[in-house]
C-alpha cells in the first residue's frame, strides 16, 4: 500500500478514536443515551470523523459549516441547541443522543 494512503487510514482511525472517547465521555456524564440504532450512529461519528479531519472540530454534520469560527464554534458536537432538540423530539438533530426513555426502543 502507497506510503500517503496508509498516512490516510492512521490519520482516520486516530480522528474516528477521538470522536468515540468524546461521544463517551460526553454519555458517561448520564443526562443522554447514545442511539439504540447502529446506522445512525455510524453515520454520525463517520460525519463527526471527517469534520474532525477536515476542518480541526467535531462540527455536527447535520449543520453547515460556514467558514466563520462564531457561528461554526456553535456546531460543535455536543451542540448547544441538542438540549433543546432532546427535550421536544427525543434525540438531538444528527440522532446521535437520545433521552434514556429511547434507549429501550428500536
Amino acid at each position: 500500500m502507497p506510503q500517503q494512503k496508509e498516512d490516510e487510514e492512521e490519520q482516520m482511525t486516530e480522528a474516528r478514536v477521538r470522536v468515540e472517547r468524546m461521544v463517551e465521555r460526553y454519555l458517561a456524564r448520564g443526562r443522554y443515551a447514545l442511539n439504540p440504532d447502529p446506522v445512525t450512529v455510524e453515520h454520525v461519528i463517520a460525519g463527526l470523523t471527517r469534520n474532525l479531519l477536515r476542518y480541526g472540530r467535531w462540527y455536527c454534520p447535520c449543520r453547515e459549516v460556514t467558514g466563520d469560527p462564531e457561528r461554526d464554534r456553535k456546531n460543535i458536537c455536543p451542540c448547544p441547541q441538542h438540549h433543546d432538540d432532546i427535550a421536544r423530539d427525543g434525540a438531538c438533530e444528527c440522532g446521535i443522543f437520545v433521552t434514556h426513555a429511547r434507549k429501550g426502543e428500536t
